[in-house]
């Protein structure tokens, strides 16, 4: 599912293949569009230019790892306060805590349930929707 309108979800999803389709199975099931790249080089052109509703990315990526990509976008105003959940094998506190200090809001550990993911996925864009309502209407 690609993503076709600004009021439908979008979630970016960086990872390797099999996981990458894994992830998207999921939110394919959730009815959540999705932009999904192999290349963290491109992921991060992408939220430079794009609005996400969430964004998953693995740690271990070639070129840019997870921690890093995820830094540089916190950097970038476009997706500085778009949830970011890590979607990998490295699941040890070392990992975690990096995560967490790169700027991620989630740790999901590889291999998923399917479902969990689709409700973690539904619950950072509800809860992401709700708080954009809530400041709109403190400004009315």
């Amino acid at each position: 599912m690609k993503h076709s309108s600004p009021s439908q979800p979008c979630v970016l999803v960086d990872d390797e293949t099999i996981s990458r389709r894994a992830v998207v199975f999921a939110l394919n099931k959730a009815r959540v569009a999705s932009v999904d790249l192999a290349d963290p080089q491109e992921g991060l052109e992408k939220a430079r230019t794009m609005k996400f509703d969430l964004i998953y990315l693995d740690v271990d990526m070639p070129g840019i790892n997870g921690f890093e990509l995820c830094s540089r976008i916190r950097a970038d105003t476009q997706n500085k306060t778009t949830p970011v959940v890590f979607i990998t094998g490295l699941s040890d506190f070392e990992n975690r805590a990096r995560s967490t200090m790169s700027g991620g809001n989630d740790l999901i550990a590889k291999p998923f349930m399917f479902i969990e993911l689709a409700v973690k996925s539904l619950t950072y864009i509800m809860k992401g929707r709700l708080a954009v309502s809530a400041a709109g209407a403190k400004r009315s």
